[in-house]
């Protein structure tokens, strides 16, 4: 089966899984664009069917920075779904009412595994949630931008990652111990950690920085 057949394919497997949906549809990107642009076709069926339908149905879409900001690019996916970023590697997967799921591994040449056992969708739902719990809200990520993708902000991060000592951090980036200081607090804030090991570990899952 050529890339545009299985594309075709699992667009129509989304599509119809969706369509079923009754309370809920979680779903994790792996930044592939073909999935994106399947995923951006069901939400556009959701919003329709949101407005002209009875009831509302929770969409929870999981997926790295970048790619919930090609999912977002020109639709209203922000305002039909609870977008939340990670920066950890996700298979393709949707899940529907936790009674259905499409899977897509890594690699998988094939249009993905459609799974109707109870017991593996409920395993699959919980993992999704698990990272979803671990993961920033998308509105979040986007206050948290305009600062802390400053280069003295990711300069910080790094140093926090690596474990640096206030005293030395402060002195590689050329600030006092007090405005440093002040960067960390303002970063453990934006971040919603309480610590600053928690804080660097956060920000190298979300990719904020290049690691020293």
């Amino acid at each position: 089966m050529s890339a545009d057949r299985r594309q075709e394919a699992t667009g129509a497997t989304l599509t119809d899984l969706v369509a079923r949906a009754r309370r809920t549809v979680l779903i994790s990107l792996s930044g592939r664009s073909g999935q994106l642009a399947a995923v951006r076709t069901v939400l556009g069926d959701l919003e329709t069917r949101t407005r002209t339908g009875p009831g509302r149905i929770t969409v929870r879409v999981l997926g790295s920075a970048s790619a919930l900001r090609e999912l977002s690019a020109g639709s209203g996916a922000a305002e039909l779904a609870e977008l939340r970023v990670t920066g950890r590697p996700l298979a393709e997967s949707l899940v529907r009412d936790v009674a259905e799921a499409l899977v897509h591994a890594p690699g998988d040449s094939t249009g993905g595994l459609l799974v109707r056992d109870r017991a593996a969708v409920r395993v699959l739902a919980s993992l999704f949630m698990g990272a979803w719990d671990a993961s920033l809200p998308w509105r979040d990520h986007l206050l948290l931008d305009a600062y802390l993708t400053t280069d003295t902000a990711r300069e910080v991060l790094a140093r926090l990652y690596a474990g640096s000592t206030d005293a030395v951090a402060a002195r590689e980036l050329g600030l006092s111990l007090r405005t440093y200081r002040r960067h960390v607090a303002r970063i453990l804030e934006s971040l919603g950690v309480g610590s600053r090991f928690s804080g660097g570990t956060r920000a190298a899952e979300m990719q904020m920085f290049d690691v020293l």
